[in-house]
């Protein structure tokens, strides 16, 4: 028999249809200083499909390049060195916790965005934590720094609180036909999924996997990131950078780049190129669980049970395609066996 409750996948409970654009990167996460005239600037971006993921981990490392490419030196007579301020470019999650760590190591800190948070593409889905949708780099060294970034991460989202945070640790099923990559469990945070006979989904009978992982409520984490950023005397400006002159004029003698798919114009970044994601949002329903099957998945966010998707790279046009939407309901249906 069935243990889980089904979703109700009806038309009466379809409540909207959303896409976004994800901020991919050919080779991967950019983490590195670069000197812009008189300004050092960390550039922190290319996380793609799995920005809240990487966020926490990106975030530290990025707080690790602002002081020594900022050429603060420490007192001679020991006695504590003020930490120069820093602009952030960005309003999404990686901004955001990068914004929350400079602040908790001291720095005063002003985002600069044209949108932030909620109203950013961040804010859409909701956030397996999973490396999906990136790429983990082409040398031993690029892998072994990616998983570096994810280990940080996933201990600091351990330390979150996680109701006030909106974490959650939820099972994953997979039907035994869905891919398997080995990559996304053998950096050491995910235990690699457990073999089942049967999942215990409504639907036909049919063998799979079951992992356990954190599920991130999106609009609650970036809430909370906000507040505590703002809590901490953090700043917000809205305003769009047309070019990269602009940034002199900028008070903060120290630049962190999130801009994600804005680098590609601002910084002439050509490795950036967008990748639309398509979801489809039912009404709430607390199932308890998430159903993955590559680019098709069930996540169960507190104000909407959100059925995705598609990965439509090189494509930037947000306005989602009817048959993709018809696809990602068909699929579902067809899944548990509902009209």
């Amino acid at each position: 028999m069935n243990s889980l409750p089904p979703p109700d996948l009806s038309d009466a409970a379809l409540l909207r249809v959303v896409s976004g654009i994800r901020p991919c990167r050919r080779g991967g996460v950019r983490l590195e200083a670069e000197q812009l005239g008189s300004k050092p600037v960390i550039h922190n971006y290319g996380q793609g499909g799995c920005g809240v993921t990487l966020s926490l981990g990106c975030a530290q490392l990025a707080a690790d390049l602002v002081e020594p490419a900022s050429g603060a030196t420490a007192d001679p007579e020991g006695a504590a060195v003020p930490k120069p301020p820093v602009a952030i470019l960005g309003g999404g999650v990686t901004a955001l916790t990068t914004a929350r760590e400079l602040l908790t190591r001291g720095h005063r800190v002003t985002c600069y965005a044209s949108k932030f948070a909620t109203d950013t593409t961040s804010n859409i889905a909701g956030a397996i934590w999973l490396p999906t949708g990136v790429e983990f780099g082409d040398t031993p060294d690029k892998v072994a720094r990616f998983h570096d970034i994810l280990r940080r991460s996933h201990a600091a989202f351990t330390q979150l609180d996680k109701h006030q945070s909106g974490v959650e640790r939820l099972p994953v099923f997979e039907p035994a036909y869905a891919p398997h990559e080995d990559r996304f469990f053998d950096h050491g945070t995910v235990e690699p999924p457990t073999l089942l006979e049967r999942l215990p989904l409504a639907g036909p009978p049919r063998a799979g996997r079951v992992f356990y992982t954190n599920f991130i409520h999106t609009p609650r984490f970036l809430r909370a990131l906000s507040d505590d950023i703002t809590a901490r005397g953090g700043a917000f400006v809205q305003r769009t950078f047309h070019a990269l002159d602009e940034l002199a004029t900028l008070d903060e003698p120290v630049i962190v780049n999130c801009l994600a798919l804005g680098s590609r114009t601002l910084f002439d970044d050509q490795s950036m190129y967008p990748a639309r994601g398509v979801l489809v949002h039912m009404r709430p329903q607390p199932l308890g669980y998430i159903v993955h099957d590559g680019y098709k998945y069930m996540f169960p966010r507190e104000d909407a049970l959100v059925l995705g998707g598609c990965f439509d790279a090189d494509v930037d046009d947000p306005t989602p395609p009817e048959h993709t939407v018809r696809e990602i309901l068909d699929h579902h249906r067809r899944f548990f066996a509902v009209a």
